[in-house]
C-alpha cells in the first residue's frame, strides 16, 4: 500500500509540472480528430459498400454458369 501512495503523489506532483494546452487549442484539435475520423469513417463505408457490391456481383455470376 505504501508503494501505492508514493506513486500517486509522484502522478499527483508531475501533473503540477505539467504545461497544459489553453482552452482554445483543446476545442479545435478536438473538432480535427472528430471531423477527421467522420472523413475516415465515411471514406472505409464507401469503400466497404463498394467491395461488398463488387464480390456480390462476381458471385452472381458464378451461380449463373
Amino acid at each position: 500500500m505504501d508503494k501505492l501512495k508514493t506513486f500517486l503523489l509522484g502522478v499527483r506532483e508531475e501533473l503540477r509540472r505539467v504545461i497544459w494546452p489553453p482552452k482554445n487549442t483543446v476545442i479545435k484539435a478536438t473538432i480535427s480528430v472528430i471531423i477527421f475520423s467522420l472523413v475516415i469513417g465515411i471514406y472505409l463505408w464507401i469503400l466497404d459498400l463498394a467491395f461488398t457490391k463488387i464480390i456480390s456481383f462476381i458471385l452472381s455470376l458464378r451461380g449463373s454458369l
